[in-house]
């Protein structure tokens, strides 16, 4: 499940408002300041008020934020509950780790405990874990590490380790002019490993070889109001399942200022992936190349920030043998998201993306400052089964509006609304979604 990402970071040390604020108003000894006793009176009551509270969530560099839990997804409908971050500071007073134990309720999985941790030991590291149980199906273990700047900034090391079941998977068929009325569910039940080693060929380019390894089986949907996938698209290649075995070579492109919170630079990844079924006897590889294009733009004396995405993603070769699920999809938080988790599916899909960070306000709680960001966006694509001219026509249009919650350097917590063919949907995480 997806939990709202409101989570704060220490304010920088290195800069003290109070400080600043002092000496610019700072008054020639002979000149007398007009304040008087009720007024410091009460501000040395409101000081003493927020001391007390912070108190209470605050014990040395831990801060305990017992937090409402309310996200919706157009897959997994409604969830409630609450979730308690720990967040941990460093001795820079960066936010560094987060442990964030949940409970919440959803009407198709029911109850669900489980624990998400995040770690941020630096602008190139960054690791996680995640674990729940639901009372219904539902499972989910995943930890992943990534170091860019390994061994001195020289290599690249990253890997994923996950098994999960997830009963909220939809499909509606193969195509870019799919129906919602074709919708239907299933559950995958998946075990997932990729491991990436990779060198820098010098400040701005990097080759990473990647192995990967996924075993996918499909059981029957938890919707009760939608029919089964496998006995709508029974035909599909996939749903007997399959054991995926992938060597990924990729060259990768970076000049962005951060790796989490970027503010301006191109990033721009090209991969080819060779993958092949080992659940089948006769040989059926397939190719898939991906080309995944970003800018950021810093406008507006740097205090905006344009941003533009291209992606490509196609597989050639033995398409026909392709599962589904293996297949190019569009739909979900990082790519159309006024659609759910991969709502379309074809052998090939294309997407621009558009969006505005604008800064609205900075606060301070409990002597974290946050940043608040308002993001308007435009999600434009569609998939399909070549490039002829007929296919690059009818793209899905999806205008939105995201809320994005900056704790620097290194976290982000994001609300994005999208609205598109099938109506309004929105998504709530963490990260930027590109």
């Amino acid at each position: 499940m997806a939990l709202p990402g409101v989570v704060f970071g220490h304010e920088p040390s290195t800069t003290n408002l109070q400080d600043i604020a002092a000496a610019t108003l700072q008054h020639d000894a002979d000149v007398p300041v007009r304040d008087s006793e009720d007024e410091r009176g009460e501000a040395q009551q409101t000081e003493a008020k927020e001391e007390a509270l912070k108190s209470l969530f605050v014990h040395g560099h831990y801060t305990i934020l017992p937090l409402p839990v309310f996200a919706y997804s157009r897959n997994e409908s409604y969830w409630v509950g609450t979730v308690v971050p720990v967040l941990q500071s460093n001795s820079k007073d960066e936010l560094q780790d987060i442990y964030a134990p949940f409970y919440s309720h959803n009407r198709y999985v029911g109850e669900t405990v489980g624990l998400q941790y995040y770690g941020y030991p630096s602008d190139t590291t960054q690791y996680s874990l995640t674990a729940d149980y639901s009372t219904k199906t539902q499972r989910d273990i995943d930890l992943t590490y990534k170091n860019v700047g390994a061994g001195g900034g020289r290599y690249i090391v990253a890997g994923r380790v996950s098994w999960f079941k997830n009963p909220f998977r939809r499909l509606f068929g193969i195509g870019n002019q799919t129906s919602e009325s074709d919708e239907s569910t299933y559950t995958s039940r998946e075990g997932i490993v990729d491991l990436t080693a990779g060198i820098h060929i010098n400040d701005d380019v990097a080759l990473m070889w990647t192995e990967h390894y996924r075993d996918i089986r499909i059981d029957a949907g938890i919707v009760s109001s939608l029919p089964q996938a496998q006995a709508q698209f029974g035909q599909l290649t996939g749903m007997e399942g399959a054991n995926i075995l992938g060597h990924k070579l990729t060259v990768r492109y970076d000049t962005r200022d951060k790796q989490l919170i970027s503010t301006r630079g191109t990033y721009i990844n090209l991969s080819l992936e060779l993958n092949q079924n080992l659940q089948h006897s006769r040989p059926n590889p397939w190719v898939r190349s991906t080309v995944d294009a970003r800018h950021l733009y810093p406008h507006y004396d740097d205090q905006l920030v344009f941003v533009t995405r291209f992606f490509v993603d196609t597989v050639n070769g033995h398409t026909e043998g392709i599962p589904f699920y293996e297949r190019p999809t569009l739909g979900g938080e990082t790519t159309l998201r006024a659609f759910g988790q991969s709502r379309f599916i074809d052998t090939t899909s294309l997407l621009v993306n558009f969006e505005e960070r604008i800064p609205v306000k900075q606060v301070k709680a409990f002597d974290y400052l946050i940043d608040l960001q308002v993001a308007p966006f435009l999600d434009i694509g569609r998939v399909m089964s070549g490039f002829s001219t007929r296919d690059l026509q009818n793209f899905q249009m999806n205008p939105g509006t995201g809320l994005r919650i900056l704790a620097r350097p290194n976290v982000t917590g994001r609300l994005d609304v999208a609205y598109g063919r099938d109506g309004v949907n929105f998504f709530v995480g963490l990260d930027y979604p590109f």
